[in-house]
């Protein structure tokens, strides 16, 4: 059994901020680790990190494909 979410638009807006933040600092946390491997605890997260990044480029990309239709009802 599927249920919809529907969001306020300003809630829709605010989390759609706050994903594009989410995916901003991942990106610049994915380059830091990337080029700093000399650093043994950066070395052992930067899969993590990696992953990190990933998803919350799938949740921006949601945010930002459904901020143009303006369908804000989740499934």
């Amino acid at each position: 059994m599927t249920e919809d979410y529907t969001i306020p638009e300003k809630d829709f807006k605010n989390i759609s901020k706050w994903a594009g933040n989410v995916y901003n600092m991942a990106v610049v946390l994915d380059y830091f680790c990337s080029n700093q491997l000399e650093i043994e605890e950066l070395y052992n997260i930067t899969p993590i990190i990696k992953h990190l990044k990933s998803d919350a480029d799938l949740l921006n990309a949601f945010f930002i494909d459904n901020e143009k239709g303006n369908a804000n009802t989740i499934r």
